[in-house]
Order: C-alpha cells, then sequence, then structure tokens
C-alpha cells in the first residue's frame, strides 16, 4: 500500500483533484470553469483508476505465470516433502 503513495501517477492525481476542487469552490472561470473543475476531477481519478488497473492486471499476471509455472516443474518431476517421504 506504501508503494501507492510513492507513485508519480497518485501525486498527479491527488494535485489534479486539488486544484480542479480549488477551481470549482473559488468558481474562478464562471461556470465554465466549475465545469472544467469538475470534469477535471472525474477525469483525473478515472485515468488514476485506469492507470493503477493495468498495473495490478500486470502484477496478478506474472505471479500467476510464475505460480504456473512451478506447478508445471513440480508435475514433471518426484518431490520430497519435508519429512523426507517423495510425492508423485
Amino acid at each position: 500500500m506504501i508503494e501507492k503513495f510513492k507513485s508519480r501517477k497518485f501525486w498527479v492525481a491527488l494535485l489534479t483533484n486539488i486544484v480542479s476542487i480549488t477551481v470549482v469552490f473559488t468558481k474562478m472561470g464562471g461556470t465554465a470553469g466549475i465545469v472544467a473543475g469538475i470534469i477535471g476531477t472525474i477525469a483525473s481519478s478515472v485515468c488514476y483508476m485506469i492507470a493503477e488497473c493495468k498495473v495490478d492486471v500486470a502484477r496478478a499476471t506474472a505471479t500467476y505465470e510464475e505460480v504456473n509455472s512451478l506447478v508445471q516443474k513440480l508435475k514433471e518431476k518426484e518431490v520430497d516433502d519435508a519429512e523426507g517421504n517423495t510425492i508423485n
């Protein structure tokens, strides 16, 4: 979880949200500024979520492939358990 706070994506999304919310509440730019602020907040949040999903999918895929590779290796040969018994 700490890695998320060290991410540049996180900080960019956070700062974009802060700026967008500031624009909305200070009513800078009138109605157009408010609409732009709302759109900016939503867009930066959605982009951050999509980027994090892609990172999570890549991590899960790598883990799956590693586990699958280990399972295949175990299937190819006999393995001894901790007590020295042969597992087929």
